[in-house]
């Protein structure tokens, strides 16, 4: 024996609910507290990119002369996707998601509410 006094180890452990639940609420916290950080120390944006951006109506109408309308889409959600890793939004996508495992976390524990104690 390894010197316990429980023979029973398995008994001291936290029911999987409680586990979920503590796991979601870290996650959450942690989440926030990573996206206060990133807020806090993000640069001010550039002017350059802004104004070499999709929105010139030249670059949208030289590439829907080239790919056609579908191009001038994806580009600009090739754009929009890229600015969320960059700046205050990528505070607020931190955020996001860190909201969204925790909701899944706490999702997940909903299910396991009825379950039986290991006795």
């Amino acid at each position: 024996m390894s010197g316990g006094n429980d023979p029973n180890p398995a008994a001291n452990r936290l029911p999987l609910q409680k586990r979920l639940y503590l796991a979601g609420a870290v996650v959450l916290l942690a989440g926030l507290i990573a996206a206060a950080i990133l807020y806090a120390m993000a640069p001010a944006p550039d002017s350059a990119v802004s104004m070499y951006s999709i929105a010139d109506p030249r670059y949208q109408i030289e590439l829907q002369r080239i790919g056609g309308n579908a191009a001038v889409v994806m580009a600009q959600l090739h754009q929009w996707f890229d600015s969320l890793w960059h700046g205050t939004a990528l505070a607020y996508t931190v955020a996001v998601l860190g909201a969204l495992l925790a909701g899944a976390c706490f999702f997940a524990g909903y299910f396991f509410a009825h379950e039986e104690p290991h006795s």
